[in-house]
Formats: C-alpha cells, sequence, structure tokens
C-alpha cells in the first residue's frame, strides 16, 4: 500500500498542499467544513496527526471606556468577537483606554503579556492607533479607518446602506430628503454623511442646507423642536429624512409628534443600526451587521497572523434594508 503523504491527501481532495498542511497542523486560514474533510480523509488513510488542537493564539482586544456605555452596537460587536474566539479556543484578553489619556501604560500592557495580535474595537485616538501600530503586532481595526494607519479594517458598508436607503425613497417618489447626525462623532457617521451628499448628487437630487441637521444629540429634543418650530413650515421641506442611526430617527419622530406632525404621513425616515431602542422597532432601517463585524475581525487577524506580508485590506459587510411603517408611498 503506498504511503499516505499530505500529497496524496491533497490530490484525493483536489486542493493545495499548503492547506492540508495547515489543516493538519490546526493552523488558521482553512475553512472548519475543508478542515474535517481533510482530517477525515487522512485519519482513514492511517495517517497519524500529532496534533489535533488548534494552536492557541493569544488575542488582545483594545476598547474605549466609553464603549461600555453603549447598550446595543458595540456589545453586539464584542459577542461576535468572543463567541467566534471561544468556538476556536481562542483566548482573548481586554485593555480599556480612556480618550485624551496617557496610552503609554495601556499599550506597555499589550506588549507585557502574551499577545499574538490586537483586535481595536470602536473609534480609538490616533495617538493610541500608532503605539499600538510600533509594536509591530498583527492587528485590525473595527468598523473604523484611518488612512495614516497601516493594518486590516473590518468596517460596515456605510455607502452601500446609504445607497439602499435613498433608492428605497425615491422608489417611494420622495425627491426632497434630507439628512440629520452628526459628522462630528465617529468614522461611520461621517461616512454615512458623505455617502449621502455623493448619492444625492449621483440621483439627481438637489440638497438644502436649511435641511442638513448636523448637531444632533442623543435623548435632546430641544435640537429637533427649534429646527421643527423655524423649518419645517415651509413649503420646500423635505418629505423624507435619512438619519444617521435610529437613536436620531426616533428622537427626531418623537419631536415631530410634540410638533403635531405624525410619521409616515407627514414625514418619512430611514434609520440606521435595526435598533433596539424604544420607539425604533416601527423604523424602516439599515441593519449592520454587528456579530459578523467582530467575527470577520478575529478572521481576518488570524489571516494576518499567519501571513504577515499579504497587502492590507479593508473588509465591508453589507446592511440590510428592512422595511417597516415609516415611509410612506406619495402617490403621484
Amino acid at each position: 500500500m503506498a504511503k499516505v503523504t499530505m500529497e496524496s491527501i491533497a490530490a484525493e481532495l483536489g486542493i493545495s498542499k499548503n492547506t492540508v498542511s495547515r489543516a493538519l497542523r490546526g493552523l488558521s486560514g482553512v475553512s472548519d467544513e475543508v478542515r474535517r474533510k481533510i482530517t477525515a480523509r487522512a485519519e482513514g488513510h492511517g495517517y497519524k496527526i500529532k496534533n489535533k488542537s488548534t494552536v492557541m493564539r493569544h488575542i488582545t482586544m483594545i476598547h474605549l471606556k466609553s464603549l461600555k456605555q453603549d447598550n446595543f452596537f458595540w456589545p453586539s460587536v464584542l459577542s461576535g468577537i468572543m463567541n467566534f474566539a471561544a468556538d476556536r479556543g481562542i483566548s482573548i484578553r481586554a485593555v480599556t483606554v480612556e480618550s485624551g489619556k496617557d496610552y503609554r501604560n495601556s499599550v506597555l500592557s499589550v506588549k507585557s503579556q502574551q499577545c499574538d495580535g490586537i483586535v481595536i474595537v470602536n473609534d480609538i485616538d490616533d495617538e493610541c492607533l500608532k503605539l499600538l501600530a510600533a509594536t509591530g503586532l498583527p492587528m485590525v481595526a473595527v468598523d473604523y479607518f484611518n488612512d495614516s494607519i497601516e493594518c486590516d479594517y473590518v468596517i460596515s458598508a456605510n455607502r452601500n446602506g446609504v445607497y439602499k436607503a435613498l433608492s428605497y425613497f425615491i422608489s417611494c417618489n420622495h425627491k426632497k430628503i434630507g439628512y440629520i447626525g452628526n459628522k462630528n462623532w465617529r468614522f461611520s457617521y461621517q461616512a454615512r454623511y458623505d455617502a449621502y451628499r455623493y448619492y444625492m448628487n449621483e440621483f439627481g437630487l438637489p440638497i438644502d442646507e436649511n435641511y442638513v441637521w448636523l448637531k444632533g444629540d442623543y435623548n435632546d429634543l430641544s435640537y429637533f423642536q427649534k429646527k421643527i418650530d423655524k423649518t419645517l413650515i415651509k413649503d420646500d421641506a423635505p418629505t423624507a429624512w435619512l438619519c444617521v442611526n435610529d437613536v436620531m430617527a426616533t428622537d427626531f419622530s418623537n419631536a415631530l409628534n410634540e410638533a403635531g406632525y405624525t410619521v409616515p404621513d407627514d414625514f418619512s425616515l430611514i434609520g440606521f443600526d435595526n435598533s433596539t431602542y424604544p420607539g425604533a422597532q416601527s423604523l424602516t432601517t439599515l441593519e449592520i451587521q454587528m456579530k459578523a463585524l467582530g467575527q470577520r475581525a478575529v478572521e481576518q487577524l488570524l489571516l494576518r497572523m499567519d501571513n504577515p506580508k499579504k497587502p492590507y485590506e479593508t473588509l465591508s459587510i453589507n446592511a440590510n434594508l428592512i422595511i417597516r411603517n415609516s415611509v410612506k408611498n406619495i402617490e403621484h
């Protein structure tokens, strides 16, 4: 009987020897299904697998202290990270940093512990990012992007989400579309605002700066109340509004109700996130794949660990448009 080798297993399965080697050594970069096929075929031929367990990896997760104040978005991202890591026997250690503080001790703590790679969650300050990049450790940032930092990024496809929202408004015959947000908050929110301006131009729709409101804040209806009293009484007011997230859309909806307007009869709204925020369940929204963001970040980090010279990548995960009851179809 011919000797069983990695080459013979690869030939039988129609895959590369490198894939077989990685699977039998417990390394990343091989899907679970392919790994099972390789292991079963190898053991069926009497091939002795020296180490069937995945090599233990140690990942440090960096996030801002303020992340703990979020009850929806980031906990779901963290769940994706932690669950994916746990299923594969990966050790995760969390390090919390505070915006505007001296980051050197935090970075030193990363270097002093066993660490094979770093996952950065949330908008970490540039100074901290540069210090972490200087460690030389493989690094992936989640839902954030910075041109000056060379690493892998996993982001939500904000442009694609805005395109879907505006396309849906247009399909419902809305031509005057306003925007509500705060462009100074986070990477994703700035990206959504930029995409709104870009696609409004692409669709040939005018942007009225009177209805681009960029100073909204959570749970503060006074901003919307003042804007409503001042501008929505005009005949040229938008019939539809794209909101940077569901919280902002819900707050705006509440302010409209207090002013005697209703959604969607008077104004149509689309939010982002598919949030559990009270009152958001009736919103048409873009569902961000939060758990998938976390899972994909760990997958990419494992790939980076095994392929340190591979070109850096920015991976985006599309949002799903969920149609509910906050958009009215305007009859011609």
